[in-house]
């Protein structure tokens, strides 16, 4: 008789936690307008609505304009961040006059996968959300 019960109080505690694990693994996704000529790692990427996606559950990311298709790229994050952040979105440092991508943000949950880490003196920021 008390096998039940306990089957039932496992199933429901671990079907939560399951799910949680789950939807963790899944790619993370965005999409930002970015109104601007940007720069990721070596390459000058044109003004546009640009599709970011998580490409391997890790640091790999595929960066995609979604009106010119030459425009892309696959690149890896030089590490992750975990901060407060209030919403998923695209971080730009420009120096030189040129904007260059630093970091992504997908959620706010507060991890960040952080491409080129800028020198916090001259440095201009400017962000773009995700849709």
């Amino acid at each position: 008789m008390i096998e039940k019960p306990l089957i039932r109080l496992m199933i429901a505690v671990s079907l939560p936690i399951a799910t949680a694990l789950l939807m963790e693994q899944l790619p993370k996704t965005g999409v930002a307008e970015v109104p601007f000529t940007f720069q990721v790692k070596d390459q000058m990427l044109p003004p546009g609505i640009y599709s970011v996606k998580q490409a391997d559950l890790g640091r790999g990311i595929r960066i995609q304009n979604q009106t010119v298709a030459t425009a892309g790229l696959k690149c890896v994050a030089a590490k992750l961040r975990f901060g407060r952040v209030e919403e998923p979105r695209l971080v730009f440092e420009k120096t030189a006059g040129c904007y260059s991508l630093s970091e992504i943000w997908f959620d706010a949950e507060g991890r960040g996968l952080i491409l080129q880490d800028g020198r916090l003196e001259d440095r201009e920021v400017r962000s773009v959300n995700f849709r």
